[in-house]
């Protein structure tokens, strides 16, 4: 089966069935977006810098399916003002640049539009060496612009936590594991959860210390 939808059927001719993918990733359809905030979170993606890159001064390389669904997320807002999109699930094949993806959002979170002073920022794997994987993409995409480089605290020694501190506001990003229990009492204002279905038994407690420390959060 191929992205079209498109089968080969046991006889002569082929079936059509409908397309695994939600058809406003790839159509043009407007995405509300009444104060900007997905714009914003557009243009501060396109800003950043991979080291991977192949586009010009290695810029964050965004494709159109990527961008309508950072549209889709950011832009709606309630009367107040509050996005309205809370929890995301993605299921995204390999080799679609998903960790790149997550890390950039991770960064939008930590010092760009999306951020709250002295939030708290958490890359949850289900063990230590997936967590420092999405770790490792924020800070190459840090250290590619010196001005990013200045701003923040990067601790990211070999066997020790993993953590940026962004210096203007306090505000941080941990890459954490399936250890649950060192995650209690944490009110995070971003958490990304990578490969949730590979974790094992014992990272239900982890999943659920972070579920309950978004939950203490306003708005």
């Amino acid at each position: 089966m191929d992205g079209s939808g498109i089968i080969e059927a046991t006889q002569a001719e082929s079936v059509e069935l409908p397309s695994t993918y939600p058809a406003w990733v790839f159509d043009t359809s407007p995405i509300d977006d009444p104060l900007g905030h997905g714009e914003r979170a557009v243009a501060f993606l396109r800003a950043l810098r991979h080291p991977k890159s192949t586009a010009p001064r290695r810029t964050f390389q965004l494709y159109p399916w990527q961008e309508r669904i950072v549209r889709a997320i950011y832009g709606p807002r309630d009367a107040d003002g509050e996005r309205i999109v809370r929890e995301v699930f993605l299921l995204i094949p390999r080799g679609n640049r998903k960790t790149s993806l997550a890390a950039a959002l991770a960064l939008l979170h930590l010092f760009g539009p999306e951020s709250v002073a002295a939030g708290e920022c958490i890359f949850a794997a289900g063990d230590r060496e997936q967590a420092s994987i999405g770790f490792r993409e924020c800070v190459g995409m840090i250290r590619e612009d010196k001005n990013l480089s200045a701003a923040v605290t990067i601790h990211d020694a070999h066997n020790s936590a993993k953590a940026i501190k962004y210096k203007a506001d306090g505000s941080t990003l941990k890459a954490v594991s399936s250890d649950g229990r060192t995650q209690h009492g944490t009110t995070p204002t971003f958490v990304l959860v990578d490969e949730i279905h590979a974790w094992r038994a014992n990272g239900r407690e982890l999943w659920e210390a972070l579920q309950s420390g978004m939950a203490k959060r306003a708005g």
